[in-house]
């Protein structure tokens, strides 16, 4: 009966029969379970995930009650909840492959890793011949470190699925992390082949291939992702390091002035333009660049300290005394900072020429000799 009212949506009506007190937790259960159903489906996702609750914790060890409570709590983003049902499930259908799946899912949304792995191989071992079940717990393992059990799954994803990129790029990274990297770049390239037109194959192994010092063959495969993917601030940003790497630093600004056009607030970005400024000889426009990416990502000390060191370069001295100021402010027992705000000292010293030098919040004023008093002489 109460999978008839969770068919019909007729909530008043199970809510009607909820409100009878001698209902036993068996009934009550499911028509707990029909509610959340049938609110789930008008987007009630807070009442689904309270009737489900209720229902959970009325009949933990139902098979039809944890199904939907699993359901239920997975589409409404509660995954601890979720894995639990899951994990309830499994107590019922141990040897149930797709339901150690869903309860791995379930506990890497959740940042439960260890569980998740757990889970993962249960079911990559339950069903040998499911690639994606392999490829998922090979992705788990690689994002906890455990990169020679990943690359055992990603190969036995690969063996089944040989055609598929996905596998191949997250083998590839797998391999890199392992310091293998001429195997990584192989897969890269394998899986840009199947699928030349994925984004993400061409930023992958481009960013391999520069790691590789292979930079011309990086330039080629990012000038290529460029054509098609105009939009793409990451790609740009990878051509940009492949033109520097390869000498061509005006064509490195051109690349990350393209990156910055999309993704104007990334500092990083800014953070290497000004360093291609600096390069050109172009300081003012490197300190600006410096300046922006420092403001953009405060907690950064580098923009700062370079800008620090543009300034110096380009005699603007004050400006150098400032940012270093500035520099000490927030980190008083750094040495390095210490010794450029004292470089920069002596050779303002050097060339003192009575403007006001900011050491600090107030300005201090460069010490004079006292003029003499005027003669008698000098009155007249």
């Amino acid at each position: 009966m109460a999978i008839g009212v969770a068919a019909s949506g007729e909530v008043d009506e199970c809510r009607l029969r909820l409100a009878c007190a001698d209902l036993p937790d068996r009934e009550r259960a499911r028509l707990n379970c029909c509610l959340s159903e049938a609110l789930y489906h008008r987007q009630s996702f807070g009442e689904a995930i309270e009737c489900a609750r209720t229902a959970f914790d009325l009949q933990p060890d139902s098979d039809e009650v944890a199904n939907l409570c699993a359901w239920v709590f997975s589409n409404c983003a509660r995954h601890e909840e979720a894995a639990a049902a899951y994990e309830r499930l499994l107590v019922l259908r141990p040897h149930w492959a797709e339901g150690h799946r869903h309860a791995s899912g379930s506990f890497a949304a959740a940042g439960r890793l260890d569980r998740a792995i757990i889970h993962g191989k249960r079911a990559s071992d339950l069903d040998p011949n499911s690639s994606e079940f392999a490829f998922h717990v090979g992705c788990l393992l690689e994002a906890a470190g455990r990169h020679p059990q990943a690359i055992d799954y990603l190969m036995r994803a690969t063996a089944l699925d040989p055609a598929d990129a996905r596998v191949l790029r997250q083998l590839s990274g797998a391999l890199y992390a392992l310091e293998q990297t001429e195997q990584g770049v192989t897969f890269a390239l394998r899986a840009l082949a199947l699928a030349p037109a994925d984004r993400l194959n061409a930023r992958h192994a481009a960013e391999l291939l520069l790691r590789a010092e292979r930079y011309d063959e990086a330039a080629v495969i990012i000038l290529d992702a460029v054509k098609t993917h105009r939009d793409d601030p990451v790609a740009f940003r990878l051509l940009s390091a492949a033109q520097m790497l390869r000498g061509r630093t005006e064509d490195a600004l051109d690349a990350i002035d393209r990156a910055l056009s999309v993704a104007a607030d990334t500092a990083e970005y800014h953070l290497h333009r000004a360093n291609l400024l600096y390069r050109l000889g172009r300081l003012d426009e490197a300190a600006e660049a410096f300046g922006r990416a420092a403001v953009l990502d405060p907690s950064n000390p580098d923009a700062k300290r370079s800008q620090l060191t543009v300034y110096y370069d380009s005699g603007r001295f004050t400006e150098a005394l400032a940012v270093g100021g500035e520099l000490i402010r927030t980190s008083p027992d750094n040495e390095e900072y210490a010794q450029a705000v004292l470089q920069v000292l002596n050779r303002r010293l050097e060339t003192l020429d009575g403007d006001y030098v900011v050491l600090s919040e107030r300005p201090l004023r460069a010490r004079r000799e006292p003029r003499p008093r005027p003669t008698i002489f000098a009155a007249l």
